[in-house]
């Protein structure tokens, strides 16, 4: 099963439209997923899963994508009032 397959599969058991999701990635393997949720992270990611990706970072620790996950929290909680 593909990762795409696996996290779709997951939302639909969960109730949860795969588009409020946020997956984090870093290469080819990840950009079917990176299409099909909402938000997609390329961290120290190769080209292919930087272009697929709505935003990219890059370090050495995957904490750097906690604000822009908080922000985007934010957004989708604003949404579903």
């Amino acid at each position: 099963m593909s990762k795409r397959d696996f996290a779709v599969s997951v939302a639909a058991e969960l109730g949860v439209d795969p588009k409020r999701c946020v997956a984090v990635g870093d290469g080819r393997s990840d950009v079917p997923l990176f299409a099909a949720v909402g938000l997609a992270i390329a961290f120290n990611a190769t080209p292919a899963a930087r272009a697929a990706a709505h935003v990219s970072f890059d370090g050495p620790d995957l904490r750097a994508v906690l604000p822009l996950l908080g922000a985007w929290l934010n957004a989708m909680h604003t949404s579903w009032d």
